[in-house]
């Protein structure tokens, strides 16, 4: 599968949809399988930027989802979010 470069807590929102949704679950399916509750997923797909690292990687790992760390010492391009607005 292609990388997908996340710049943005955005298109993190977009990912994880696509990816529970990808593998046939519900929000509720999803929260069974990672031990948090239903409002909660739903909270983390419309806004990512308030979920703990410890969460999105368990969400991470039932979704099959691997994450690549890359830094990178290119400047960033006007297009691209800065970091600190994570």
């Amino acid at each position: 599968m292609k990388p997908l470069w996340l710049q943005t807590h955005a298109q993190l929102s977009n990912h994880l949809r696509s990816f529970r949704k990808a593998r046939g679950l519900t929000q509720a399916a999803l929260g069974a399988l990672t031990g948090l509750d239903q409002t909660r997923i739903a909270k983390i797909e419309r806004d990512p930027k308030r979920v703990s690292v410890g969460q999105l990687l368990q969400l991470l790992a039932v979704l099959r989802v691997r994450v690549l760390l890359d830094s990178s010492d290119k400047p960033q391009s006007s297009g691209r979010a800065n970091p600190t607005d994570w």
